[in-house]
């Protein structure tokens, strides 16, 4: 069995990581999942939050992912993320912004489900991700 597996990382507008890797830990659509060198082949959906990508030499990957797919077989890992952004290039006072417009909307939404409550719940939650895994803090 092999020490590592091989990562690729893919957005529509750009490659950000395409390398070795011991370990890949991420958002699933249906929970977090974790793959490490000999795991099974496995296709899935993925979600919003956190993405960690571990190198041999210990380097930690950090990013914020925002749905897509990963593929994994024979020890190579492609993920294709519809959003994807280095903890170290996320934007605080965007981020803060957009959590700012979001609490607005939900206040004046109300509590029901309708389609501008659920646009602003997700605003939210994407804010709030981009705040707690950014290194420029």
């Amino acid at each position: 069995m092999a020490d590592t597996i091989t990562v690729k990382l893919v957005t529509p507008h750009r490659l950000l990581f395409d390398d070795k890797a011991t370990s890949v830990v991420g958002p699933g659509k249906n929970g977090e999942f974790g793959v490490l060198p000999g795991h099974d082949p496995w296709f899935l959906g993925l979600g919003m939050g956190l993405l960690v990508i571990t190198s041999p030499n210990g380097d930690v990957k950090r990013y914020f992912l925002n749905g897509g797919f990963c593929q994994i077989d024979d020890d190579n890992v492609v993920i294709l993320a519809e959003v994807c952004e280095p903890s170290s290039e996320i934007d605080v006072e965007r981020a803060l912004a957009a959590k700012k417009r979001a609490e607005e909307r939900l206040k004046s939404a109300g509590k029901d489900e309708t389609l501008d409550y659920v646009r602003a719940e997700m605003a939210m939650r994407r804010a709030l991700h981009r705040l707690e895994i950014n290194d420029n803090k």
